[in-house]
């Protein structure tokens, strides 16, 4: 109302002041300036709506006025002291930050999800996992694309140290899965295009499945899970290169877990299906069919108000030699949430090598490890 009460003053001393103009009637004038009035009114109506489309638009992009709302970053800090106590010769001590982790995740809209994650771990920075998810809003299946880790094998431990399951079978590729969700049951099927070409084509040939089965009442909770992969060869442990003349080495996976109380059990196997060539990797002056399981035990307590676990675990390989495994690991670890975010381990672990009659040394080393690590 304000802006047509200054458009018809300054119409009306316009019309005042024009002389061409007097000749006409106040009637006609009065008429003439409603019509013009009604123009501009349309004119800045129109202005109006394109600014509004753009604002959506705008908004779209960056997720509105809380735009920040729609991106989650997290990380975590992990910084350890190690004390190396070698078959011979006296005690190594390193103070390291073993590894910085970096994600970012954001949700473009209600059916599609992005997620990219840094890594450190002493070599520069790299982009460990870039992928991008579509599924519908607390839908029953998802599909992801991108660079990410493989759903082979689980890896699950309370320790400090990576179970050797993980040393073996952990495969990080560009690959596209699917996942679906059905009550107690999950499935996975994956391909992805890994470094080794059978016969030399460069062609996408690697796939795999996983299933899971999870349980929970007011006793106990029990996962189990299977999975397999059509070339282990591909997995980060074994980086095996092939190219022309190369047969590709199927994997397997499988792990259970059972809490009841405070007391957790985890179990885990992951080994080739069929032997490597010697080329390839090598058992002594045969191909190895390399495989890891470990057994662990948990207990979960209280001290002070913060929560502590205790956690010991026995691990074995087989024709592992060739990418510098134990022949067996035991450990012993405790570790408890000072405050929020911020926790605080220790670990003692004795890897046994392969006996001479293998190639080994057959000897003792240990380490103990202290751990300070954040999460946020």
């Amino acid at each position: 109302m304000k802006a047509r009460a200054l458009l018809l003053a300054a119409a009306v001393a316009l019309l005042w002041h024009a002389p061409a103009l007097a000749q006409q009637s106040v009637e006609e004038r009065l008429l003439n300036m409603e019509k013009r009035i009604r123009q501009l009114e349309e004119r800045v109506s129109a202005q109006d709506k394109v600014i509004v489309e753009k604002d959506k638009q705008i908004s779209r992009l960056t997720g509105g006025d809380k735009w920040f709302e729609a991106v989650e970053i997290g990380g975590a800090i992990d910084i350890r002291g190690i004390v190396t106590s070698p078959p011979e010769g006296d005690n190594e001590t390193d103070l390291v930050v073993d590894s910085v982790e970096l994600g970012i995740g954001a949700q473009v809209n209600d059916w599609v999800s992005g997620e990219v994650v840094l890594l450190y771990e002493g070599e520069g920075v790299d982009v460990d996992s870039a992928t991008l998810t579509i599924g519908p809003p607390e839908g029953a299946w998802s599909l992801t694309a991108g660079q990410l880790y493989l759903p082979f094998g689980a890896f699950e431990t309370n320790l400090i140290s990576d179970p050797l399951t993980l040393d073996i079978g952990e495969t990080g590729q560009n690959a596209v899965q699917l996942d679906v969700s059905t009550g107690a049951l999950s499935w996975s099927v994956f391909v992805f295009k890994g470094d080794n070409m059978e016969d030399g084509d460069n062609l996408i040939q690697g796939m795999g499945a996983a299933v899971g089965y999870s349980v929970e009442t007011e006793t106990f909770e029990l996962g189990l899970n299977l999975s397999y992969t059509n070339d282990l060869g591909d997995s980060d442990g074994l980086e095996v290169e092939g190219a022309e003349g190369y047969d590709r080495v199927a994997g397997i996976s499988a792990s259970a877990m059972l809490t009841i109380g405070s007391i957790s059990v985890l179990g885990e196997y992951l080994g080739a299906m069929d032997t490597f060539g010697a080329d390839y990797v090598a058992f002594g002056d045969y191909g190895a069919k390399p495989s890891a399981w470990m057994v662990e035990v948990a207990y979960g307590f209280e001290l002070g108000g913060k929560g502590v676990t205790l956690a010991a675990s026995y691990q074995t390989t087989d024709e592992a030699l060739a990418i510098e495994l134990p022949k067996k690991r035991m450990l012993v670890g405790l570790s408890s949430e000072v405050m929020d975010g911020l926790s605080l381990g220790f670990e003692w672990a004795r890897d046994t090598d392969y006996s001479a009659d293998e190639g080994g040394s057959g000897e003792n080393t240990d380490n103990f490890t202290l751990q300070l690590a954040a999460e946020f």
